[in-house]
This record gives C-alpha cells, structure tokens and sequence, in this order.
C-alpha cells in the first residue's frame, strides 16, 4: 500500500462515478463483459476513495491489500461493503479476463451491486463534507 492525500480521495470518487456511468452505457449497448468490468472498476475506484479518505492510504499491490484497508475503515466507522466489494472483484476477475461470455443477466446484477457500493461509499464521504 501506499500513502495518498485526502485530497485525492475525490479524484478517485469521480472515477468510480464514471466507471459506472460506462458500465450502463456498456450494459445498454450489449457489451456485458464491459459492463461486468467496468462495474468492478467502479467498486475498485470508489473503495480507493474511501481508505484515502479515511487512511490517507490506497492498495498499489493487489486486492488482497484493498480488502484490508476497506476493513480498517470499516473499524472507524462501525461498518464496511466487504462482501459486496469482493463479490464485484472476485466477478470482475472469474469472467472479466477468461475466454467466458457474460450474460446478460449477471452483467445487470453487477451494476446494480456496483451502484450500491458506490452509493455506500458516497453516503460516508457526503457526510464528511465531501462534495460530489
């Protein structure tokens, strides 16, 4: 991992918002595998912002490292989207880059699973004073 300013947190929120935005598009347009990745890209991005918000920190190794900061947020603020932020990565990563079609229907629960995260993370930041 490594040290962020808290300033960045709300680069990587914008990020997270776009890479949604592009997860619909993707998903109305028939790109599901776009879609699928694009959602996770979202999670990885909004989890980005949450721990260099509250951590000053960010993972820069693997996921495995993204897990634990969004663990060690969820200690200070007495709650955490873990199950939720694996479930979009763990997603991203079985289908994303494997010779396997993304069907329609798993494409659409990612999105709905990747705005409910991002959405969980905007929530915590709003209430820091964190405009978006």
């Amino acid at each position: 991992m490594r040290e962020e300013v808290k300033e960045n947190a709300k680069i990587r929120l914008k990020d997270a918002l776009e890479f949604l935005e592009s997860a619909k598009r993707n998903f109305e347009e028939g790109r599901y595998k776009s879609a699928l990745l694009d959602s996770g890209d979202a999670a990885i991005a909004a989890n980005d912002a949450l721990t260099i918000f509250f951590l000053e920190k960010v993972a820069s190794r693997d996921h495995q490292e993204a897990f634990f900061l969004h663990k060690e947020v969820g200690k200070r603020i007495n709650e955490n989207r873990l199950s939720l932020l694996q479930t979009l990565i763990t997603a991203r990563h079985q289908k994303g880059y494997r010779v396997v079609i993304v069907s329609k229907a798993l494409a659409e629960e990612n999105i709905k699973n990747a705005i409910k995260f991002v959405n969980w993370v905007v929530e915590k930041l709003r209430k820091e004073g964190v405009e978006v």
